[in-house]
């Protein structure tokens, strides 16, 4: 009788400490999915193909390189998306700052910043301000949405810029044509205007809602 009541405590014993290990688990990682999470990080190695979820914040996720398709939702951390990546990362509660190498980006930033390394392909959303944007150079595309902050677009690129609150600056440099819009503001004043327009003037559109530098104003 005593070894049966032994057996019983033990596999009671078991039972306990199988369920702290699978509590103390879920309570380690903040952010699950397709790839490997710890520490409230989540990591998707290199040509893998991730789609991570986040349970409570922080969650900062890391797109090593070479993903096919490495979705995530960003909290209260830094997002990254590696060369050779197609990255689509959200912010689920800011602040989330995103750092796009060498890629294709389409993510959104809150109250951070929002980073296009040179010759990425970035599509920045802003959920919170401030947000600023910077697109370092050599973009077929680099559009972002400001508030509160700088919109920049590096050499040779083509950006557009929306600023969301009518206090944003906007810089062009050289060989690159920009599109700005301000919601609520003035085109050519303050909070609304390219402080930086290498090579040319910023020009106010017709429709009295665009500024461009070196670029042609819409047709419709």
């Amino acid at each position: 009788m005593p070894c049966i009541q032994r057996a019983c405590s033990e596999a009671v014993v078991i039972r306990l400490w199988t369920t702290f290990l699978l509590l103390f688990s879920l309570l380690a990682v903040a952010c699950r999915g397709r790839g490997h999470c710890e520490n409230s990080s989540c990591t998707c190695y290199r040509g893998d193909v991730c789609d991570f979820e986040c349970d409570a914040p922080p969650c900062h996720i890391e797109c090593k390189g070479d993903n096919p398709d490495c979705v995530g939702a960003c909290a209260n951390g830094d997002c990254s998306c590696g060369p050779g990546s197609h990255c689509d990362l959200s912010c689920q509660s800011e602040p989330c700052h995103v750092d796009c190498k060498d890629s294709t980006c389409i993510a959104q930033c809150g109250n951070g910043d929002c980073t296009c390394q040179r010759g990425s392909d970035c599509q920045f959303e802003c959920t919170a301000g401030p947000c600023h944007v910077t697109c370092e150079g050599d973009h077929k595309r680099c559009n972002g949405q400001c508030e509160n902050g700088t919109c920049s677009c590096g050499v040779d690129s083509s950006c557009s810029f929306d600023c969301l609150d009518a206090n944003c600056d906007f810089e062009c440099a050289q060989g690159s044509s920009c599109i700005a819009t301000c919601k609520g503001g003035t085109p050519g004043k303050q909070g609304c205007s390219f402080s930086k327009c290498a090579e040319s003037t910023a020009q106010v559109c017709p429709d009295g809602q665009t500024i461009v530098c070196n670029a042609e104003c819409p047709t419709d």
